[in-house]
């Protein structure tokens, strides 16, 4: 029997077939990163990456887990983060995953990213705390801001002396609470590192590690308004009774200025300037070296924090009763204002300069030169700061009842969106919460995938949004979503 031999190109077939066989998938990939929150109809992205054992190049499929695939990706070297989007038509629930293949074979699917979908001007989800010794009593948060990371973990401070950490989905990471519950009035202010830095009315401000752990504690006074933090990390306060405090990262003390105390945050300009309003009255401009630049006798006491404009070299000041003020930033001297209304809250500013501002029941929308260009009556409340989105929508909210006593009428406080041209948009009814003269309303903060951010009653709320924060002058309370203070 005469054996067979196989022709050269037999063999190079084989050879080809054998390699082919035994050619490896790329590793799995990394479980998609993305919001755990999506808007409905509004695209998203999620991100993932891997690598090939060959060393070769790489694509990518994802499943959305709402009966859709993407397209293949091109070929990417191994690992380069590869992002894609998608929007989802309906609200729910859904599981993202991930593969990868190489030019021979695909991987099996990564281990899946869980997110949920809502809809514009519903709820998303929302957190509350009760006292630890008597759980029948709750916190109101109407009087708290957000401050938002950047990793979207959202941090809200509460009256009865906790800063609670929220995760993307509205769980729990931490919470810190103060010794004997003493009050927490004022937002938290975040730093590039990640640093959370709260001032509290034990007459401490507290530096808080990303984890809720203590990195420093300072006793400077009493603290009911946010704090500011300048382009070199320096932090500055406001104490209720007696001075602006400027902080170095360490907590040691930089600075102290006279400045008799009150309940209105601080800002700092381009240059570093610190501009605060005192309980008199008074708005000061402090160099960055604590000296005095000048001063401006507003003659009206104010809890808002300013707003800066330094295209147009103004800053913003408003009384309790509605008294709106510019003045220039290089040289105290009044420039144009206005009224406003009673309750005012602070003042925003949008990318051509125009002012949005809350008071006497009414958002106002005025020109640079203080002409009106709309207002946006709701049925009752005071209104909040209000947050500007970057396609011009304005969210506002507005609480009914009054400190020391509850609504007079069925309605709930309610969170507006505003459309460009004043008109109401939607209305999502919250809780029923107090307001305070004495102190500034929250004011809905806004994350980049459109998610706003407010406390009212006993609740912190995340509700569906538009769009992302605006990129203008000054958009919302304490200029973005870490409570800065700072003009860019």
């Amino acid at each position: 029997m005469k054996s067979r031999r196989l022709l050269p190109i037999q063999l190079i077939a084989l050879a080809v077939l054998l390699v082919g066989a035994c050619a490896k998938a790329p590793l799995v990939p990394d479980a998609p990163k993305g919001p755990a929150q999506w808007l409905r109809s509004i695209a998203s992205a999620c991100t993932t990456s891997t690598t090939d054992a060959s060393g070769g190049q790489v694509s990518y499929q994802f499943d959305w887990g709402d009966d859709t695939k993407s397209e293949w990706s091109p070929f990417l070297d191994g690992g380069v983060q590869y992002a894609d989007t998608h929007s989802y038509a309906n609200i729910g629930s859904y599981q993202i995953k991930v593969r990868a293949k190489n030019s021979k074979r695909a991987s099996g699917w990564s281990d899946p990213l869980s997110i949920r979908v809502v809809a514009e001007g519903n709820v998303a989800w929302s957190v509350g705390f009760t006292d630890p010794d008597d759980i029948e009593d709750s916190s109101d948060f109407s009087l708290n801001t957000f401050a938002i990371g950047s990793d979207h973990t959202a941090y809200i401070a509460c009256d009865y002396g906790a800063l609670i950490a929220c995760k993307p989905s509205g769980g729990i990471a931490w919470k810190f609470v103060l010794p004997d519950l003493d009050q927490i009035m004022a937002a938290p202010v975040l730093a590039d590192d990640g640093t959370i830095l709260i001032g509290c009315s034990n007459d401490f401000i507290y530096a808080l590690n990303p984890d809720g752990s203590v990195k420093w504690a300072d006793s400077v006074g009493q603290v009911a308004a946010t704090g500011a933090l300048g382009a070199d990390g320096t932090a500055y306060f406001q104490t209720v009774d007696s001075m602006i405090i400027a902080l170095r990262s360490d907590g040691s003390t930089l600075w102290t200025f006279d400045s008799i105390g009150g309940n209105a945050a601080p800002v700092v300009g381009t240059d570093g300037t610190v501009y605060a309003a005192n309980q008199d009255g008074v708005v000061y401009a402090i160099n960055p070296d604590g000296s005095q630049k000048w001063q401006y006798l507003f003659n009206l006491p104010s809890v808002q924090a300013p707003a800066i404009d330094p295209s147009r070299n103004r800053l913003y000041v408003v009384s309790d009763a509605g008294a709106l003020q510019s003045v220039d930033l290089t040289t105290g001297l009044a420039g144009i204002s206005t009224n406003v209304g009673q309750d005012a809250s602070g003042p925003v500013v949008g990318p051509d300069g125009s002012v949005f501002i809350s008071g006497g029941g009414v958002l106002t929308k005025l020109s640079p030169d203080f002409d009106e260009l709309w207002k946006f009556t709701p049925p009752f409340g005071v209104l909040s700061t209000p947050a500007l989105t970057v396609d011009g929508y304005v969210y506002v909210l507005a609480v009914a009842g009054k400190k020391g006593r509850l609504a007079l009428q069925d309605d709930v406080d309610s969170l507006y969106a505003v459309n460009p041209d004043g008109t109401q948009r939607w209305a999502c009814g919250l809780g029923e919460g107090l307001s305070d003269p004495e102190y500034p309303l929250s004011a809905p903060k806004i994350d980049p995938n459109g998610l706003i951010y407010v406390g009212d009653g006993f609740r912190g709320w995340c509700v569906g949004g538009l769009s992302a924060p605006a990129q203008s002058i000054w958009p919302t309370f304490q200029h973005d979503a870490q409570n800065s203070g700072r003009a860019r």
